[in-house]
């Protein structure tokens, strides 16, 4: 073993431990500054091996280290303990020679180290408490160059700006608190004075009081004031010009800027008068030279009562004597060459100590300190004391009276006599333990919270705190986010929105906002986050603190919902199945960020086209047998990976062919058969989450509505071609007969009744031909006929229910025109075009009364308990509901739909139809005798 050099147990080992201690850098992760170190020195002396090295009191813990396997070593093995002693680089050209080294482990054994140079790290207060060294497993007789010692020992000094920042970080935050700690304390002891403030900006020409300072001059809190119509005016005769001087004579900005007069206020009425007592300071700012007034800033307090001088004095030595209760300062002023400590009483109503029974030496306080802080405390005061520094702060635990520990924060200032001889340190010692309980419950409040909150230098951006719900938002550690730019955070896009935030804060302006912003996580995926941001000034610095929350989800939906709305808006004017697809394909690429992705048909030969397209845009559909015999079943596939999908193995081949790896796909489903799939899917396994799920459920109902609105207008077309054709074959019958039965006539009586008799035949063939077989229809299928092509599959869209009856020709005609016009209606504003939608058609046969006169608007309808004269007989009632659809209005014009609905199946079977436009549905009431229903003729 190597043995420690002497002076490094009599070179202030307990200060290099205190010093090292308040760094709080022992057993933290690597930082990338520490390792740039390390690579330098390694690239400037040409070694194999750099560390930057902290020695405690039994070990050297690497805080950086290049080509150096151990964390730590023990000091009988260090090599850097020889460095401390110096101030310069220190450098053995071969260890194994040299009688400091040539036993160490290190060197004796393997590694087998032969070269080593070090520079020590020193602090500001001049204690060296590590090194930054390179070494060598071959010796330099040369050592370093005089470039490479020097450019080491620049290295070393730069790490030890680092270890500074690190520490001024943590100091600022002290600081921070102990502001706030102040100004509360500061309210606290201006209400409990019982003053009022004012504050009159010049420059505005504004005058500001508080509560207080209007309850003394009578103002309500609601009423405006100014320095004339209200001070003054406010302000005793006799007080006034006097008071006004004292004022004027502040505001110059050449004078000491100070407003001290006694006066007395009067109320409106004059009944009442006050002895207030003011105080004001005046800020002044420089511009050029020139010095120019901007506020008068002070306080007022009632004095009636403390006319006498020394009554006041009193009472004001007693207020100042509460509020150093108050605050829990312990004052103490120690005389450091009698070793004699004076304690004010708070040292009794703070920790329990009466002044006058303690042991008034340094000693009797060090002795209260807690052991475990004592040694630390004592080598940091010794270090001010001892050396040149003025200023003195230390938090430790001091012991109560009661044996309990409290958490101070003390202070002291020194007094030097000539020569910088300490003579004596005055200060005060704060009770933190109830803060620092506070600030406990704050960060576990913090940590806990649901929202990402982040801690910002305003200036640099830098994070200085971070909550873990930040880091999950992020997807990053909390060493990712802290010490680092928030910019880094913010995609390239949204850079210039960003960089002037920054910029605003950074100058020092006070923001309060919330915005909506994009960040990128640490996994490179793009997230929305809405961000409550709040900067505030803390005496003179400025704090920032953003809070944010994640809103992906939020803006999916927003965009799926617009993206909807425009897929409604595309599908109503489509003019076909190939139109539709591209529009589907389109919403639906856009919105799941993929390029494949729309609705395909299932073919005759039971094959799906996904992502297969031919020359000229056809489609080559695959067979797909595991995917089609799920969606024959009504399943909603989302497959997150299809290679891992055992039950679709026998479809591994088609979608490898068509690069799919996940697949999300709603089936379109039509009286229970499928006839097509709206479907998206992405070249890399993805999990779809519920939101994807539903919205490709959305745009597949909407892709059925339209695909039935675009069969519905073919059928009608079609029906409209039948129409026509055989309107001309009947015509062109009817012009025949009447051209042979009328040829070589000449009983015109005969030729009238055999005429007449034809047409009717050719009617009743044409009624035939409609029917489709014999001379009458059963009602059930002349509506299901009608409806056939709004019959989408969906289960419960379409019900019809009703008794088992038979219509004639004429009817059935009537009938199913009226209720394929109603159906027209829905599929264009109703039930019918929308996902969801409802149309119930029931009929019912019941023994009423008759009368034949329709009830006019808003009339009540015929029942048996009307025309008791007349014989009941059976009547239908057809009862046609819409639900489920749009919200309804009332037309505004009837075209001839709406007169055919009204009035042709009233005119072909004599009864009565009344129309009834609720808000949530559309309601046909039918009523007709049956015998006119059963008619032939």
């Amino acid at each position: 073993m190597s043995r420690l050099p002497d002076d490094l147990a009599t070179s202030g080992e307990a200060e290099r431990l205190a010093v090292l201690a308040r760094y709080g850098i022992l057993d933290t992760p690597p930082e990338d500054a520490f390792d740039d170190a390390v690579a330098l020195a390694a690239q400037l002396c040409a070694a194999p091996i750099a560390l930057i090295g902290l020695l405690t009191s039994d070990r050297q813990w690497f805080k950086a280290r290049l080509g150096f396997a151990p964390a730590e070593i023990g000091l009988d093995r260090s090599l850097c303990v020889h460095t401390l002693a110096g101030r310069d680089v220190l450098t053995i050209a071969d260890l194994a020679a040299d009688p400091r080294t040539r036993t160490n482990p290190l060197v004796a054994d393997e590694p087998r180290m032969r070269f080593y140079a070090g520079a020590p790290l020193v602090t500001p207060e001049d204690v060296a408490i590590g090194t930054l060294c390179v070494l060598d497993t071959t010796p330099r007789p040369e050592g370093l160059s005089a470039a490479q010692a020097e450019g080491l020992k620049a290295l070393a000094r730069t790490a030890m700006t680092q270890l500074e920042l690190r520490r001024g970080i943590a100091d600022r935050r002290t600081e921070a608190a102990i502001l706030a700690d102040s100004e509360l304390r500061l309210r606290l002891a201006v209400e409990a004075a019982g003053v009022g403030i004012f504050d009159y900006d010049l420059v505005a020409g504004t005058l500001a009081w508080d509560g207080r300072t209007r309850a003394l001059f009578g103002v309500g809190p609601d009423e405006a004031v100014s320095y004339a119509g209200t001070f003054l005016a406010r302000l005793h005769p006799e007080d006034r010009a006097r008071t006004d001087a004292a004022v004027r004579a502040a505001l110059d900005p050449d004078g000491p800027g100070l407003f001290d007069a006694t006066y007395r206020t009067i109320t409106r009425a004059g009944t009442a008068i006050t002895w207030v007592a003011a105080r004001g300071t005046l800020v002044v700012e420089q511009h050029g030279g020139v010095r120019r007034a901007r506020r008068l800033v002070g306080t007022v307090r009632d004095v009636t009562a403390e006319r006498a001088a020394q009554a006041a004095i009193a009472a004001t030595e007693e207020r100042y004597r509460l509020v150093t209760r108050a605050t829990n300062d312990a004052i103490w002023d120690w005389d450091l060459v009698a070793d004699h400590v004076l304690w004010n009483e708070a040292l009794q109503a703070a920790y329990g100590w009466a002044p006058e029974t303690v042991e008034p030496t340094g000693r009797w306080w060090l002795d209260h300190v807690h052991p475990e802080d004592r040694a630390r405390v004592e080598a940091d005061i010794r270090r001010v004391i001892d050396g040149n520094g003025q200023d003195w702060r230390h938090e430790y635990r001091f012991r109560r009276a009661d044996g309990a520990y409290a958490d101070v924060l003390d202070r002291g200032s020194m007094a030097r006599g000539p020569g910088g001889t300490p003579l004596r340190m005055i200060g005060a010692m704060l009770d933190l333990t109830e803060r620092n309980r506070a600030a406990a419950q704050l960060r576990a409040v913090v940590e806990s919270a649901n929202i990402g909150i982040v801690q910002i230098d305003p200036r640099t951006m830098v994070a200085l705190e971070a909550n873990p719900k930040l880091c999950a938002i992020w997807g990053a550690e909390e060493s990712d986010i802290v010490g680092y730019s928030i910019a880094k955070w913010t995609p390239e896009a949204d850079a210039a929105e960003r960089d002037d935030l920054h910029r605003r804060l950074a100058a020092g302006e006070i923001v309060r906002e919330t915005l909506e912003k994009r960040y990128r996580r640490k996994d490179g995926r793009l997230i929305w986050g809405r961000v409550n941001l709040v900067s505030q000034l803390r005496g003179e610095a400025i704090r920032a603190t953003a809070m944010i929350e994640d809103i992906t989800a939020e803006k999916a939906a927003e965009a799926r919902q617009t993206a909807l709305i425009e897929l409604g808006d595309g599908l109503r004017d489509a003019a076909g199945p190939a139109e539709i697809r591209g529009i589907a394909a389109r919403i639906l690429g856009r919105i799941l960020g993929l390029s494949q992705a729309g609705y395909t048909a299932v073919d005759a030969a039971g094959g799906l086209a996904i992502g297969r397209e031919m020359p000229g845009g056809r489609a080559d559909p695959a067979p797909y047998p595991a995917t089609l015999a799920r969606l024959r079943r009504g399943t909603i596939l989302a497959v997150a990976d299809l290679a891992a999908d055992p039950g679709l193995a026998p479809d591994a081949g088609g979608y490898a062919a068509v690069g799919a790896r996940a697949l999300v796909g709603v089936p379109l489903m039509r009286r229970g058969d499928l006839v097509g799939l709206v479907y998206a899917h992405a070249a890399e396994p993805r999990a779809w989450d519920a939101g994807e799920i539903d919205f490709v459920r959305e745009v597949a109902g909407r892709v059925s509505v339209s695909l039935a609105r675009i069969q519905a207008e073919e059928q009608q077309r079609f029906l409209n071609r039948e129409l026509s054709h055989r309107l001309k074959n009947t015509l062109t019958m009817a012009q025949a007969i009447a051209s042979q039965t009328l040829r070589n006539a000449t009983d015109i009586a005969a030729v009238k009744e055999a005429l007449v008799a034809r047409l009717v035949a050719l009617g009743k063939a044409h009624d035939i031909l409609l029917s489709g077989e014999g001379e009458g229809a059963a009602l059930e299928a002349v509506i299901a006929g009608a409806l056939a092509i709004h019959d989408d599959g969906e289960p419960g869209r379409i019900h019809l229910s009703g008794p088992a009856l038979e219509v004639g020709p004429k009817a059935a005609l009537s009938l199913a025109l009226m209720i394929h016009e109603l159906a027209t209606n829905a599929a264009k504003y109703g039930a019918f075009s929308v996902p969801g939608g409802r149309v119930g058609i029931a009929w019912t046969v019941s023994q009423l009364r008759w009368r034949d006169d329709a009830p006019d608007e808003g009339q009540e309808e015929p029942d048996e308990e009307q025309d008791e004269g007349q014989e009941a007989e059976p009547v239908v009632t057809l009862t046609w509901a819409e639900s489920g659809g749009p919200p309804v209005t009332v037309p505004t014009r009837k075209g001839f739909g709406s007169r055919l609905i009204e009035r042709g199946f009233s005119g072909a079977v004599g009864g009565q139809t009344r129309m009834t436009y609720a808000r949530e549905g559309v309601t046909c009431r039918i009523r007709a005798p049956l015998k006119g229903l059963l008619e032939k003729e």
